[in-house]
């Protein structure tokens, strides 16, 4: 590598999804095709911030293990060329609330500027995209920032995130096994999902599940549709429900309660008649996490690395402060940090797809809560 070459620092943050290798492999492979000289931070945010990141903060990635054995005896090296499908990350931390603190985001610009980065390209979910403006602020022009969407519940605005249908089909499969398993042994499952705020992915699991019934996070049912719930559970032989894990969170949390939203929707549920029973079993399992370090589909990987071919060139051109937005291989581009917002929202259009117990009251509640966004789906970005 010339001493000329462009360097550019990889910065992966946030809940662990599918694809974050995947991401790393294609910005590294796309990066060196430019001839840039690339870097990942170990830990995330936590590395640009002195004193509290791991040992060495920063690591050169490189896609040859040739270059790797030519490189080694000047630092840390990972080798990238055939990680996409590795089920974890290297590069990342758990979530640092403290880069909230404006001294955390004045020390990481001046330690990405004292680093020579002509690129820093983060990458993960709405919490990263909300450092990755924090820090736009205080980098220097010449500094060409970019983002990458990697997470289980895609909940930025006019994207769907790497990993989003990785966990939606892993979660499918688990949700569709005790689906059979309430079938043969004749209970009631109610399955806590992930979903704190949307519940997109409990939403798409659920129904790819064909659940009989999909619980969402900001559902607050009347006692009358809680009791249609009820009645047409007692009267069943078996189901299994679906609930997010954010459902009722803040009454939970006001109330003291440990119940996970799973054991929480089964204890409202006894009010109205469904009582755990050895002739009758309800039985609560908290899922949730367990999609943690499933291996990415290779549709996911797909997608990373149309993403990050797109984010290297437009950064490259000389475009700074952008995201990628895919939402088909037909409509993607890209949108400004300043457009690039949380959406929370579900397809309204599913929402005929979450009860199949054959409840009207339930129905009619759940999509006059649900926002319409028939345009969730239209080119709202540039290409």
């Amino acid at each position: 590598m010339s001493l000329s070459a462009k360097k550019a620092l990889f910065v992966f943050d946030g809940g662990l999804a599918p694809g974050y290798t995947a991401v790393a492999t294609s910005l590294t492979e796309e990066g060196e095709k430019l001839g840039w000289e690339c870097w990942a931070a170990r830990t995330g945010f936590r590395s640009l911030c002195e004193g509290i990141s791991d040992e060495p903060p920063f690591v050169r990635t490189v896609m040859s293990p040739i270059v790797a054995y030519n490189l080694c005896s000047l630092g840390p090296i990972e080798v990238m060329g055939r990680r996409d499908f590795d089920p974890g990350s290297d590069f990342r931390s758990e979530r640092f609330p403290e880069f909230a603190e404006l001294e955390m985001q004045q020390l990481a610009a001046k330690n990405i500027v004292a680093g020579g980065y002509d690129f820093v390209l983060y990458c993960g979910g709405d919490g990263t995209l909300k450092g990755a403006k924090a820090l736009a602020k205080f980098l220097p022009p010449q500094v060409k920032t970019g983002f990458i969407n990697i997470s289980a519940d895609s909940d930025i605005k006019n994207d769907r995130s790497v990993g989003f249908l990785s966990c939606a089909e892993k979660g499918a499969e688990i949700a569709r096994g005790l689906y059979e398993d309430s079938f043969t042994h004749r209970r009631i499952y109610i399955l806590e999902m992930m979903g704190n705020r949307s519940g997109r992915h409990a939403l798409h699991a659920g129904v790819g599940a064909r659940a009989h019934l999909v619980v969402l996070p900001f559902f607050e049912m009347s006692p009358e549709i809680m009791q249609e719930i009820g009645d047409a559970l007692v009267a069943r032989r078996h189901a299994l429900i679906v609930v997010a894990e954010g459902y009722k969170r803040e009454e939970r949390k006001a109330k003291g309660s440990k119940l996970n939203a799973a054991s929480y929707f089964k204890a409202e549920l006894e009010a109205y008649g469904l009582v755990d029973s050895p002739k009758k079993r309800v039985i609560p399992e908290p899922f949730s996490r367990f999609i943690r370090g499933a291996v990415p589909l290779m549709i996911d990987c797909s997608i990373a690395r149309l993403k990050c071919q797109m984010l290297v060139q437009e950064l490259e051109k000389g475009r700074s402060n952008v995201m990628v937005c895919y939402q088909s291989e037909h409509n993607l581009g890209f949108q400004s940090f300043d457009l690039a917002v949380s959406d929370n929202s579900v397809e309204a259009k599913m929402i005929g797809l979450i009860d199949r117990l054959g409840l009207p009251k339930f129905t009619e509640y759940a999509l006059s809560i649900s926002v319409d966004d028939s345009q969730k789906f239209a080119s709202r970005f540039e290409l």
